[in-house]
């Protein structure tokens, strides 16, 4: 690594960044970003995706202890795009689809530890959460009321996770091309969706989404063109790789680290800055 000063993103981000100059052409970026979903005390419902929130406290724990501060996604996008140098040992976390578990367990969290996340829900999940009558921690998502009260916090950012293409049909994942599927068509479904997505948010929050998570991270290159067509600055896949960001181009293939269940901080984190390492 370069003898530069460096700072650390974790999110979902861990990563580091030289310190060149902004205006430059030698901007580097190294960025690891770890997706979070949802919540769960009771052991008999934890997976591979729902984990013990104790681990997220601990998460937080171990950011904080360690000297590490949290920024949205929006604001990465704004140190990339300026070329500024992204202040040392920074973090950005990020959850995906919106579960209610992420208001009961994760909010409060952020505040006891005055963290920042970034939350992408589903947008068809959160108007059929308003005439649910019976909610629960284990299969709920938030309502656009709960969404809205985080995001006021400023403890939240939320950004757009498709309005109803978090789902599999026919092998179809998420916001992938259908077969036999017209790519003019594909767009425009897409892009159909997306601003659904995005004037629902406005409605309800008064904000609109500037970065989108694929569902499945499920998409391709036809999914970001559109993004970029639609204005969006970044885009999140689901690929467990290191992300190295020199352009603004590199913010549209955005990778992400799956955080488990059973695995301590010091461990989950330690392995993925030996990859860093490497």
């Amino acid at each position: 690594m370069a003898a530069a000063a460096v700072s650390i993103i974790i999110s979902g981000i861990i990563g580091t960044i030289n310190a060149i100059p902004a205006g430059t052409d030698e901007y580097k970026a190294e960025v690891i970003v770890i997706m979070y979903h949802g919540f769960l005390k009771d052991k008999t419902l934890q997976n591979e995706y729902m984990i013990d929130p104790a681990y997220f406290e601990s998460d937080l724990k171990y950011l904080t202890e360690n000297g590490f501060h949290t920024m949205f996604a929006s604001e990465l996008s704004e140190y990339v795009e300026k070329c500024e140098p992204v202040p040392e040992k920074t973090v950005i976390l990020t959850f995906d689809d919106g579960y209610l578990n992420n208001y009961t367990y994760a909010y409060p969290l952020l505040k006891k530890y005055s963290c920042k996340a970034v939350i992408s829900p589903i947008g068809k999940a959160a108007d059929d959460a308003e005439n649910e009558q019976y909610r629960s921690s284990a299969y709920s998502q938030c309502k656009w009321s709960e969404l809205e009260e985080m995001r006021s916090s400023g403890f939240v950012e939320l950004q757009n996770h498709t309005y109803n293409m978090h789902t599999i049909i026919n092998g179809i994942r998420g916001a992938e091309q259908r077969n036999n599927e017209k790519k003019e068509m594909y767009i425009k479904r897409l892009s159909s969706d997306l601003l659904r997505f995005n004037k629902r948010m406005q409605e309800e929050t008064g904000c609109v989404p500037e970065a989108l998570t694929l569902p499945f991270g499920a998409g391709g290159e036809a999914a970001v063109a559109a993004a970029k067509e639609l204005g969006f600055r970044m885009v999140f896949d689901c690929e467990e790789k290191i992300n190295y960001i020199s352009s603004t181009d590199d913010l549209f293939h955005i990778h992400r680290f799956l955080r488990p269940n059973n695995k301590s901080s010091e461990e989950y984190f330690g392995n993925i800055l030996k990859l860093q390492d490497n």
